[in-house]
């Protein structure tokens, strides 16, 4: 405590405030509809503990956010990896929210998520150096990236990210 310190103003917490739409509130982060609950873009994972499971592996720790409702409706059972060589610290800020299935039901997912991102945030961007049979879709909005992966390699596999990538 320096001489000057108590002329410092004390830091106060940030109001969160929580949006309505979730699709406007993708360009800061993800809002869990059900919940009413909007995590922020590069926040504390740990800081609200919203999460229903936290898993701890060698090079990631991976948080089970259970089945949630995002994006207009989209219900999925999502989870985050936090990779251990990309964090700084103890903290785990939140920077993307996934689902991945594989199996009999990957395409039918692939689809259904595909024809909902598309009522909500139009025509994807096509990639189309892939094997043949992998589909991915791409959606921006701002500097969040939306994707979407289809992989038909031992048996069909699909990915959908929404993240923060700056």
């Amino acid at each position: 405590m320096g001489l000057f310190s108590i002329f410092k103003k004390k830091a106060e917490p940030e109001p969160v405030i929580i949006p309505d739409n979730s699709i406007k509130a993708l360009a800061n982060g993800m809002l869990f509809e059900e919940e009413g609950i909007f995590l922020k873009w590069g926040a504390d994972i740990d800081a609200g503990k919203f999460y229903s499971k936290k898993e701890y592996r060698a090079d990631r720790t991976i948080y089970q956010w259970g089945e949630k409702m995002v994006l207009n409706g989209l219900k999925l059972p999502f989870k985050t990896i936090c990779w251990n060589h990309k964090q700084h610290g103890d903290a785990r800020s939140f920077e993307s929210i996934e689902f991945l299935a594989e199996g009999s039901q990957a395409e039918a997912n692939f689809q259904t998520i595909k024809k909902h991102m598309e009522s909500i945030l139009g025509e994807p961007i096509a990639h189309d150096d892939l094997q043949p049979g992998d589909v991915a879709l791409e959606w921006k909005v701002k500097a969040v990236k939306v994707a979407l992966k289809l992989f038909n390699k031992e048996q069909p596999k699909v990915h959908f990210e929404a993240g923060w990538w700056v």
